[in-house]
């Protein structure tokens, strides 16, 4: 298992292979993935195979009460059956993604003429010293990504940590629907990844807008900042709250104190004009994205697939 995707460097993609060369040869041959995404409000699912076909249609079961655990399991359990059925004989990956409020991605730079052991050293200091700031009394998980694409250019490195208990709830999920996760990733690194794989020119922020929070990301090669915004969105709201009006005004406060620009709106938001329409008017959006063959909701589940089709 892998856990936690990385951070594609993208300068541009064609520069980049993601796996080693004697890899090159089985990624040919035909392989699947089915990526899920399960909260105790909605669970989303999709399968993918390496052509970027999708092979078992998109799925979401939402709900206005929490999802107790059996639940979860027994939808989940029908989907990969639909997918084991459909890709029987094939090679099969599985992934799922820590949501944002059980981790923090930070992005670290060094100077280019740092050695590496410095750098390395440094680094760990870093991250235990935001261990110990966010995350004293609990067990934690962490991965980095080094990007350094040239001599001269400094060291850009990502480092996402995670709650074990969450990677530890997701293997028992697993478990209990009798398959082995080949990725484990965190929601803000598919969030990324998505600003990646869309191209969105540098720097970049996403507005991404689910059924319980609203996530704000900003991304440029000496920056990265983002902010978690409690949100209900139900598909049977069919106007403008208060709640939302006042979450407009916190949204705006936070682009304007951070100086954030170019920012795209994402996520489920946009498969209701009326709603798309409240947010273009009301802050300094730049543009929409969205994944190139499903729904807006499924974008971070589509994005995951994708991003492991190509890394395998």
């Amino acid at each position: 298992m892998r856990l936690i995707d990385k951070i594609i460097p993208f300068e541009p993609p064609q520069k980049y292979t993601l796996v080693p060369p004697t890899l090159l040869n089985f990624l040919t041959k035909e392989r699947n993935v089915f990526s899920f995404q399960a909260t105790k409000r909605y669970i989303r699912t999709l399968g993918m195979n390496h052509r970027e076909e999708i092979v078992l249609k998109p799925f979401e079961e939402f709900s206005p009460a929490e999802l107790r655990e059996d639940e979860i399991i027994e939808i989940l359990k029908e989907q990969v059956e639909k997918f084991n059925k459909t890709t029987q004989g094939k090679k099969q990956y599985y992934a799922t993604f820590i949501p944002a409020q059980q981790g923090i991605l930070r992005m670290y730079t060094f100077p280019p003429n740092m050695k590496k052991s410095e750098v390395m050293q440094a680094l760990e200091l870093y991250i235990q010293q935001e261990i110990s700031n966010v995350y004293s009394n609990t067990e934690v998980l962490y991965k980095y990504t080094i990007m350094k694409n040239s001599k001269d250019e400094p060291y850009r490195i990502f480092v996402t940590i995670v709650e074990r208990s969450a990677v530890e709830e997701l293997q028992n999920i697993a478990q209990r629907l009798n398959i082995e996760l080949d990725v484990i990733s965190y929601e803000l690194v598919v969030l990324l990844n998505f600003g990646f794989l869309n191209e969105l020119p540098e720097p970049f922020a996403i507005l991404y807008t689910d059924y319980t929070k609203i996530i704000l990301l900003a991304y440029q090669k000496d920056r990265l900042l983002y902010e978690i915004f409690p949100f209900y969105f139900s598909p049977e709201i069919k106007e403008v709250t208060e709640d939302l009006n006042m979450l407009i005004w916190d949204l705006r406060n936070y682009i304007v104190l951070n100086d954030i620009t170019n920012i795209f709106l994402a996520g489920v938001v946009l498969e209701y004009e009326e709603f798309t329409e409240f947010f273009l008017e009301r802050l300094p959006i730049f543009g929409i994205v969205s994944p190139k063959k499903v729904k807006e909701r499924f974008s971070l589940v589509y994005t995951l697939a994708e991003r492991v089709i190509h890394a395998f």
